[in-house]
């Protein structure tokens, strides 16, 4: 019998990474640790939970979710649940956010003052199941207890 969901990952933004306009995703969190036995772990999960890039932004952005479907080497389907949200950060940058127009704030006084900017972060579902609907209704629900 399959279980509900194999895999929950919290995929989060790379800071480590973060040199380019575009940045990079890193797999936070993983439940659970170790991979079930015939059920291999999704390579490459942090690349396709943001298709959009994983960007800085100065605005908080309104929560996504989808669904992918991954095939692995097997032909076996994994159905990934992807809830994302942005979080506040303070930009290690100093002051320098990427939103897209590449102004920088100042303050009056003429320090530089760090920006706060918002980060993408992904909660994923992985499960061999085909029901995108419950873990779009009832996903939300799981992870808050």
């Amino acid at each position: 019998m399959a279980r509900f969901a194999d895999y929950f990952i919290v995929v989060g933004y790379d800071q480590d990474k973060s040199g380019s306009e575009e940045g990079c995703g890193k797999i936070i969190q993983r439940f659970p640790k170790k991979d079930w036995e015939g059920t291999a772990f999704p390579q490459g999960v942090e690349m396709f939970c943001q298709p959009g890039g994983w960007r800085l932004s100065r605005e908080r952005r309104a929560p996504t979710f989808f669904t992918v479907v991954l095939t692995d080497i097997e032909s076996d389907r994994h159905y990934c649940s992807c809830l994302t949200f942005f979080e506040a950060e303070v930009n290690l940058q100093g002051s320098k956010a990427i939103d897209g127009d590449g102004d920088e704030d100042e303050e009056e006084d003429g320090m530089v003052q760090p920006a706060q900017v918002f980060a993408p972060k992904s909660l994923i579902l992985v499960s061999r199941l085909d029901f995108p609907e419950i873990f779009r209704v009832r996903g939300p629900h799981l992870i808050k207890g």
